[in-house]
């Protein structure tokens, strides 16, 4: 239906003959009523083009402004580079996948409270069901639980440098599924940042076992999957698609959890891993992922990939400023390396990047 103000332009064809005849607030083309309100005898096909004159509100043109983009992109780095942080102290409580469970329910749940409060019309804007399951299955579960598992048997630092590997995975998702290329230079940018996690994560003689590492590559891989299948369906509404996708994901991590580990409600019930459940359901996993599929709409998914590069240098100064870690002249170094790396690869885009990005922006600027 038209918007109030819009203009919509009818444009008849038969033969040779082209007649254009403007009408404002019809919206039902190509029937008896539609036709008898046409002057034209010769009409046999219509085409409608709807303008929009309704003038954007300020928060729907920063929305579409390039410094929204960069302070969404910020805060998922910073985000997910302190939910390493949180799951230390959460796991505390509760053992991995019951709690990786938990924390996708609350999520989704969150995000069904946030749509009911902006009025989304959940029934409308409900996403394909196969997208659903995709995202349940790659993006919060196998995910998530092959990491936790890698994150048992493996040293944090080598599932760090190993998940590093997810943009060059979206890198090949995205020539093959979406016609995305990296091009030589941000794929080297990618191998210096990759070359600055290793040079902050790996200390000493790290060692682990293949099948835990094989474990944390297809976890890159599925997560990697899931970003360039979301962003075909970018367009998407975010608080009808994720909510879902997480309670899904959740209830079958929960469920698993619940059969295969050992839950201390004890425990599990503290103050100290309750708050980081919080923390990780509501910042790490709802307003994180909405940020993610939001900046999916408007940037490559190889640009969003690479913030998976970023994440260990914020989690090194998160756990050096809040955890007692040290912050030593190997992780500036490994720091610089990355953000070298990063603005290697994003530093000076490519014409057609610049428009892919400017007409995302303008597509949502009232999403």
């Amino acid at each position: 239906m038209p918007t109030d103000r819009s203009t919509v332009r009818a444009v008849h064809f038969r033969g040779c003959r082209l007649r254009r005849s403007p009408y404002v607030g019809i919206s039902a083309p190509a029937d008896a009523a539609w036709e008898a309100r046409c002057n034209c005898v010769d009409t046999v096909a219509v085409q409608l083009v709807v303008i929009t004159g309704r003038p954007r509100t300020r928060w729907e043109r920063f929305a579409a402004s390039p410094p929204a983009t960069a302070l969404a992109y910020a805060s998922c780095v910073l985000i997910w580079g302190t939910t390493w942080l949180g799951i230390k102290l959460s796991l505390h409580g509760m053992p991995p996948l019951f709690g990786a469970g938990v924390r996708f329910i609350i999520a989704g749940l969150v995000l069904y409270a946030l749509a009911l409060l902006l009025r989304v019309d959940l029934r409308r804007q409900a996403p394909p069901l196969r997208l659903v399951a995709v995202l349940a299955a790659t993006m919060f579960g196998l995910n998530y639980a092959l990491t936790y598992v890698a994150e048992t048997h493996l040293a944090s630092g080598l599932v760090a440098v190993l998940f590093g590997t997810m943009p060059f995975f979206i890198f090949g998702f995205a020539h093959v599924m979406i016609g995305e290329r990296a091009d030589r230079r941000t794929i080297a940018g990618a191998l210096l940042a990759l070359a600055g996690v290793a040079e902050i994560s790996l200390v000493g003689n790290v060692r682990g076992d293949l099948l835990y590492i094989v474990a944390a590559l297809v976890a890159a891989a599925s997560s990697a999957f899931a970003n360039v299948y979301l962003k075909r369906f970018s367009q998407e509404q975010p608080l009808a698609t994720l909510p879902p996708a997480m309670l899904l994901a959740g209830i079958a991590l929960a469920a698993l959890g619940l059969g295969f580990e050992h839950v201390d409600w004890q425990h599990a019930s503290a103050p100290v891993p309750l708050a980081a459940l919080a923390y990780l359901a509501v910042c790490g996993s709802a307003v994180a992922f909405y940020f993610n599929h939001w900046l999916l709409k408007r940037i490559t998914s190889g640009a969003m990939g690479l913030s998976a590069l970023m994440i260990p240098v914020m989690a090194v100064a998160v756990g050096a400023l809040f955890g007692g870690e040290v912050f030593g002249v190997r992780d500036l170094i490994g720091a610089l390396l990355v953000i070298g790396g990063v603005w290697l690869s994003l530093g000076r885009r490519t014409a057609t990047d610049e428009a892919q990005v400017t007409s995302g922006a303008e597509a949502q600027a009232v999403a």
